[in-house]
């Protein structure tokens, strides 16, 4: 049986906690600032409900959040097709 790999601190408890935290908030930082220039460079060819103040603020506001949640799951995925489980053998 091979012996059990040491865990990194950032793979455990407040370690992982504050990494995600801090990854969480550079994220948001980004995607909000990507996607405000996206809105904004496209604002003059969007149809005319774009228009309303409260929709434009509102897909400003969530557009980040939904991105990040695509960020968070893309990278759960990358995590799991690089390294597999290893399925103990009894």
């Amino acid at each position: 049986m091979a012996a059990p790999r040491a865990v990194s601190f950032f793979r455990l408890g407040c370690g992982w906690l504050l990494l995600s935290v801090l990854a969480a908030c550079i994220l948001l930082i980004i995607n909000g600032l990507v996607i405000r220039n996206v809105f904004v460079a496209t604002a003059a060819t969007m149809p005319e409900l774009f228009e309303d103040r409260r929709l434009s603020q509102a897909i400003v506001f969530l557009g980040p959040v939904l991105l990040l949640v695509v960020q968070f799951w893309a990278y759960d995925v990358a995590v799991d097709w690089l390294w597999p489980t290893r399925h103990r053998t009894k």
